[in-house]
């Protein structure tokens, strides 16, 4: 058995985020290892989020970024003004080689590829077995835990999406604006439909499909739907597809819990990484790692994210979100229409960060369908009760 200080399984955005911040501390000096079965060596997926004007780590390794977005909605179509944000695009195969290139340079981090078969705790420290070999750690941080989705007080939806990278023969983008919600696209029942657009050129474009609800769809559906948007609204009738992705986020409301044991800690979708009611991930996993690693420093052992009051409130409004949604108490291209449209897009993405205060929470919360937001804040609050 090989043992090591800290053990971090899965070396996906979660992991390696949490393994390049203690790689700028003094925890660098402690023997590290980073187990995955896969090597991170291909452009898997695309992150977008917004950001305001600070230096970060990964400034360098921004594919595009841009300081006002295009937003499509019910009879409401508009360029939004950022303010002191700014919307950014980090492709999957940039984010790993930046962090990987910077961790090899510590002989204390170890790689090794390997399928985990099972992690859990023990008097002695975090166990897991791989395929191959068994491994001890001071600390396990798992990022491998699936959340169970059919808690029956819970509210579930998968966000899924399907994107193509695609290029023309003649200038059709504005590489200076994104799409970044289209609902203009058939919403077809339950759920969110929308497209976004985030443009590298004139003529060379991500164009992804998103969707909002409990069921994945067939192939062939996410392929149609793509084909209609770029024919109809891009109006594009020729073009190469030059890269694809696809992925499903679970937005739930269901419990994270931190720690399993004394010596496994969870970290990333299992650890509540993901915000329930947009799915957004990125910043959140930078926030949660850069507190876990100050933890790890300072008092020398990591502690589960403050539920505060404030905390419990954002937490309800994302339930309620998720309940208005899966009811069909209102459509979610009206909801977030009216969100769009009626409130300043700076004071909107500090909401979705959980960086407002109440009562910008409750002058956000006056701009959506009221009736259908008060009747999924009550049963909200019975399922949790």
């Amino acid at each position: 058995m090989q043992n090591y200080d800290f053990i971090i399984a899965g070396g996906g955005l979660a992991g390696l985020s949490l393994a390049y911040y203690m790689n700028q501390t003094v925890l660098r000096d402690k023997s590290i290892l980073i187990i995955d079965q896969d090597t991170k060596s291909q452009n898997d997926r695309t992150w977008c989020f917004w950001e305001k004007d600070r230096q970060s780590p990964f400034d360098s390794i921004v594919h595009r970024q841009w300081n006002q977005v295009y937003f499509h909605g019910t009879n409401f179509s508009s360029a939004l003004e950022l303010g002191p944000y700014s919307y950014k695009w980090l492709r999957g195969i940039d984010f790993y080689t930046f962090v990987k290139t910077d961790l090899a340079k510590n002989p204390n981090i170890t790689f090794v590829q390997e399928r985990i078969e099972r992690v859990k705790d023990t008097p002695n420290g975090g166990f897991i077995i791989t395929e191959h070999n068994q491994y001890l750690g001071g600390y396990v941080f798992d990022s491998t835990y699936s959340l169970k989705l059919n808690l029956p007080d819970c509210h579930n939806l998968l966000q899924h999406f399907k994107g193509w990278e695609i290029e023309t023969d003649v200038p059709i983008f504005d590489p200076n604006c994104p799409i970044m919600m289209d609902y203009r696209v058939e919403q077809r029942g339950l759920g969110v439909r929308f497209m976004y657009v985030l443009p590298e050129s004139p003529t060379r474009a991500m164009v992804e499909y998103t969707i909002f609800s409990d069921k994945l769809l067939p192939t062939t559906e996410y392929d149609a739907e793509l084909h209609s948007y770029i024919k109809e609204f891009l109006k594009i009738s020729d073009f190469r597809i030059e890269h694809e992705e696809f992925g499903v986020i679970p937005m739930t409301d269901e419990p994270t819990p931190s720690l399993d044991g004394e010596h496994v800690f969870r970290i990333g979708t299992g650890g509540g990484y993901v915000k329930a009611s947009t799915g957004y991930a990125f910043q959140r996993t930078q926030r949660f790692t850069r507190e876990l690693v100050k933890n790890l420093v300072t008092i020398g052992k990591p502690l589960p994210p403050k539920r505060s009051l404030k905390k419990r409130f954002k937490d309800l409004l994302d339930s309620t979100l998720l309940n208005v949604l899966l009811k069909s108490r209102a459509s979610g291209k009206e909801v977030f229409t009216a969100l769009y449209q009626k409130n300043p897009t700076p004071r909107l993405f500090a909401f979705l960060d959980e960086d407002t205060t109440l009562m910008d929470d409750l002058k956000i919360m006056s701009t959506v369908p009221l009736g259908a937001f008060t009747a999924g804040l009550f049963d909200a609050l019975r399922k949790k009760i």
